[in-house]
């Protein structure tokens, strides 16, 4: 029994396969610009971004709760926050889902979507309703406000982004996380060309 524990630990571990940067979650944001994310100098030319809207209307009781080894918490400033550091994380209302696709995004398509997204190195503003995209070949990952303007960075969405390839698109399928604390977002993958998912967490 012991040793059936210790292995159910050690895959949990693993699917963290992407170290994840430090990072603030998202933050609302009453002032802001929404623009098209930029573009690394050295990106492959099939690379892509773009803003869009969420048009797949999911149901939120598919979602299941995130790891708490790949939740996000807002990074210490100081030692003394470390305490709050441990407790947002345990806290935070973080979910995902898989789904089946068929045709399938790659997983080394979208792990190049997750490389440029970090080398992008931007502070992003994305009003309530809107999404980011960011496009190369088969996979389209997607950063969307579900409810609210927010301000994010790169950092954080390619955090995500590399979450859901590790639990979804390395077994085939596309994926989803949610956060629901507010202010609420959705970020994730699809294949190429699918309308962008949407939950009702508002």
């Amino acid at each position: 029994m012991l040793a059936v524990g210790l292995t159910a630990a050690l895959s949990l571990e693993a699917e963290a396969s992407r170290p994840h940067r430090k990072v603030r979650r998202p933050k609302k944001a009453s002032v802001g610009t929404m623009r098209t994310p930029g573009i690394p100098k050295d990106a492959p030319s099939a690379y892509k971004t773009a803003l869009g809207k969420a048009s797949v209307k999911l149901d939120k009781k598919n979602l299941k709760k995130l790891p708490s080894d790949l939740i996000d918490p807002d990074s210490p400033d100081a030692p003394i926050q470390t305490l709050r550091y441990l407790r947002r994380q345990v806290q935070a209302q973080d979910f995902f889902e898989c789904r089946s696709s068929s045709p399938a995004p790659t997983s080394s398509d979208c792990n190049t979507v997750i490389d440029q997204v970090y080398a992008s190195q931007q502070s992003l503003v994305v009003a309530g309703g809107s999404c980011l995209l960011f496009q190369f070949n088969t996979c389209w990952g997607f950063f969307c406000a579900l409810c609210e303007q927010l301000a994010t960075s790169t950092d954080f969405i390619g955090n995500q982004l590399g979450s859901v390839e590790s639990l979804c698109v390395e077994s085939g399928q596309v994926g989803t996380i949610v956060g629901e604390d507010p202010p609420q977002f959705d970020v994730g993958f699809v294949y190429r060309g699918q309308g962008l998912p949407t939950y009702d967490v508002c």
